[in-house]
């Protein structure tokens, strides 16, 4: 297991960490070609965060000509939806690929996006989620435009979304009934999916 050595979310130790906090030993490193012999003594390799080594492709095809299968878990865009190039690189390389999906932290529909829910505008920028956010595209659009304004509150945001749904429904009235009462639509809340979207690319 590879993992990039910018990547301290969890552990300071060697070790990839999900987000469901089960913890793998693993090889520390900026570049692949660091640890490229090491890779050689084994038949499966996996790497962690793909999109943060530059040399990704490369290395890669080097080790599927020999006949390694190489798993790589990545995000295929970042916060702005801007494709990673190593990725976008990568994808017309790969036997296989597999779209993994989280729910929206604010409506529950799947998640195709990483909402950046701080004030950077780094393309790299590891976090976890005091960071990022699963959402899906309209949840996307509506808290982005939010964060451009300067509100990084996602809770008052939220309510306040719920609080001007609420004003804003219009009563159901039925044919020869009186006026129903209509009921409100609601934005429900919870806890965030605990995976961010990653896609999974295997060369034998």
């Amino acid at each position: 297991m590879i993992k990039y050595i910018a990547d301290k979310r969890y552990s300071e130790k060697s070790e990839v960490v999900t987000h469901d906090l089960l913890k793998y030993d693993s090889i520390e490193c900026k570049n692949l070609q660091e640890n490229l012999e090491k890779m050689k003594n084994y038949d499966i390799i996996g790497i962690d965060e793909g999109q943060f080594f530059p040399d990704l492709v490369e290395v890669c095809e080097e080790l599927a000509l020999m006949k390694k299968t190489i798993i790589i878990a990545a995000l295929n865009g970042d916060f702005r939806m801007e494709p990673f190039p190593v990725i976008a690189k990568l994808i017309p390389k790969a036997d296989k690929i597999k779209l993994l999906k989280a729910y929206c932290f604010n409506c529950h529909k799947d998640a195709n996006y990483s909402l950046r829910i701080v004030q950077s505008n780094d393309t790299i920028l590891i976090g976890a989620d005091e960071a990022y956010k699963p959402a899906c595209r309209e949840c996307h659009a509506f808290f982005s435009k939010e964060r451009e304004k300067g509100n990084l509150n996602i809770d008052g945001i939220m309510k306040n979304k719920k609080e001007n749904s609420d004003e804003n429904s219009t009563p159901i009235k039925n044919k020869g009934e009186k006026e129903k009462e209509s009921s409100s639509s609601s934005v429900e809340t919870s806890p965030s999916s605990s995976k961010r979207e990653e896609q999974k690319f295997a060369t034998p």
